[in-house]
């Protein structure tokens, strides 16, 4: 399979595709987080960060075949991502740091607060809601892992599939349910100001 070839099947997101890409430049983008993260876990989760970053990329037409090879595109997109990333994440903790320890005690407290109580109640029905809306394959997915417990192995072993496609599918699917619950949100931003309006004009 030639490049092109690749390019194409991947934004069709033709299964065997994908399978073949991410066989195919594995290497290639672990040797490019080895510069950024040792941390195993910590690796895996940026390989699969890199996977649909670049997904998306190629989706949005941003690889050029006269520029270039696939793999030299690609290997200069994951390095982009991974120094936004790590900017990120500095800043984060640069905040993190400037807020201070003041008054925070050396131990909190195990016991969750009524806010935590209230607030997991909200995630996990938001959580609900948005499952309905997914694709059978994505929820049945995060259901094997997150509901049932299902180790990655058990979940590849049952689906047929590699390690590594299963890890793709996953965070395909925590990826769409994101989007779906951030979309819910926005709606239900956008409904409770449309009331204040609607308030505001008959007083």
């Amino acid at each position: 399979m030639n490049e092109l070839e690749l390019v194409r099947g991947l934004r069709a997101r033709d299964e065997e595709v994908v399978a073949t890409f991410l066989e195919r430049y594995r290497s290639l983008l672990y040797h490019c987080i080895g510069h950024f993260e040792q941390e195993p876990a910590a690796r895996d989760d940026l390989y699969q960060e890199l996977v649909l970053y670049a997904l998306e990329r190629l989706d949005a037409d941003r690889f050029d075949p006269t520029k270039g090879s696939l793999g030299t595109w690609l290997y200069r997109v994951a390095w982009c991502r991974c120094v936004d990333l790590l900017r990120k994440n500095q800043g984060r903790r640069q905040t993190q740091v400037a807020a201070g320890d003041e008054g925070v005690p050396d131990r909190p407290d195990p016991a969750p607060g009524p806010g935590e109580v209230a607030g997991e109640a909200e995630v996990g029905t938001l959580v609900r809601q948005a499952l309905v809306q997914l694709e059978s394959e994505d929820r049945s997915l995060l259901d094997l892992r997150f509901v049932q417990g299902r180790t990655l192995v058990d979940i590849s072993a049952a689906l047929g599939i590699s390690h590594e496609q299963c890890k793709y599918r996953l965070k395909r699917a925590s990826t769409a349910l994101r989007k779906v619950i951030l979309n819910d949100l926005s709606l239900e931003r956008l409904a409770d100001a449309e009331g204040l309006l609607q308030k505001s004009a008959m007083n």
